[in-house]
């Protein structure tokens, strides 16, 4: 995959937590989703009824980084002195989403297929 899951910060406080993927390679992330995903006793994810945050399409480059806040806000986007640039997203999520059991899935959505009730 050409993002990768860096790190959760301030997880369990709903003004600052966050999730940070990091580009190895040049990039949409809009061919990303983030699921929230229970953990097993085992320590590795478990299907349930949990939350996804399918990011919209955006070309960003090896190395920039990408923030997703559980909170409500504007997308917007910071030039680091790395030369990176951070992206940053907003879940709007009304309660915190990585405290308690819960472990962040990254999904590479190359293929997928939207149907509506009553569509024939």
């Amino acid at each position: 995959m050409k993002l990768r899951i860096s790190s959760f910060a301030d997880a369990g406080q709903q003004n600052k937590e966050r999730l940070i993927i990091r580009a190895e390679s040049d990039v949409d992330v809009g061919d990303y989703l983030v699921m929230c995903s229970a953990i097993s006793p085992t320590g590795t994810a478990s299907a349930g009824r949990k939350l996804a945050y399918w990011f919209p399409d955006k070309e960003i480059k090896s190395g920039d980084l990408v923030i997703l806040y559980s909170k409500r806000g504007t997308e917007s986007e910071k030039k680091l002195e790395s030369g990176a640039t951070a992206y940053f997203f907003y879940w709007g999520l009304e309660n915190t989403v990585w405290a308690g059991g819960n472990g962040a899935v990254l999904l590479l959505t190359e293929e997928w297929k939207f149907e509506t009730p009553g569509k024939k």
